[in-house]
């Protein structure tokens, strides 16, 4: 992103930090049974909060703590892509891509500095996870046993989609940002913004179809019948001679 004091950009920051704390005041409100799937992506967007926090209000200026916060994000991101994998050999895979990643990159940030090669990396972990989305949203569709607009999955799915592909097409169109003046630089940021909120509007229905699904699973075990207090005897069997 770009370093502004602009205030449509505040504006816009406020409004992808209140979106993004809405799946995590959702689950805990609706008490929404817990889950692995669940939990990494309220961390997720935790870390949303933060990044835009430190990057437009605590830190503006301080580029170490944006990459760390979009190597967390993009962490985080593949581990709920690992989780929504099918079949063991497919989760170890990702397994090892991702320790590769991170290790290269790592390596990259002591070496180089932790500003090294930032627009190569930013396309780099952008363009994984829209392959991976790719991957997940035709597993789903492919499972005819499901209903795509009640599964989490999609939306969670959907949402980095449509996040991560506008990045990489944004990365594509500009090339060098060095080279960019000031204001193609902001409406890049302006666009990319953007898409972080329709990031988090479908993460806000994914929290709400879990939500549903729950009280659904609540709800028919509330109209299951009781045991009958007394017990009716059974039919006495008599006996010709």
């Amino acid at each position: 992103m770009v370093e502004t004091g602009g205030s449509i950009f505040i504006a816009l920051a406020l409004v992808v930090i209140l979106l993004a704390l809405l799946p995590i005041c959702l689950l805990y409100v609706r008490k929404v049974a817990a889950s692995a799937l669940l939990n990494v992506l309220k961390l997720l967007c935790f870390f949303v909060i933060c990044q835009y926090l430190a990057f437009y209000f605590i830190q503006p200026g301080f580029a170490a703590l944006h990459s760390g916060f979009k190597l967390t994000q993009f962490t985080l991101a593949y581990y709920l892509f690992n989780l929504l994998m099918a079949g063991t050999q497919g989760k170890n895979l990702l397994k090892m891509v991702l320790v590769s990643f991170l290790s290269i990159t790592i390596t990259i940030y002591a070496l180089k500095g932790i500003t090294a090669y930032n627009d190569v990396l930013t396309v780099l972990q952008a363009g994984i996870l829209t392959v991976l989305a790719i991957v997940i949203l035709l597993q789903l569709i492919n499972n005819r046993h499901i209903v795509l607009a009640s599964e989490p999955a999609f939306w969670i799915a959907g949402g980095l989609l449509c996040y991560n592909g506008m990045v990489v097409l944004m990365e594509a169109i500009a090339g060098s940002r060095s080279n960019l003046s000031q204001q193609i630089q902001q409406e890049i940021a302006f666009i990319i913004t953007l898409a972080d909120m329709l990031r988090m509007a479908f993460f806000i229905v994914a929290v709400c179809v879990a939500g549903k699904r729950n009280d659904n699973k609540n709800n028919i075990r509330d109209e299951q019948p009781l045991p009958p207090l007394f017990p009716t005897q059974g039919t006495r069997r008599t006996i010709k001679y």
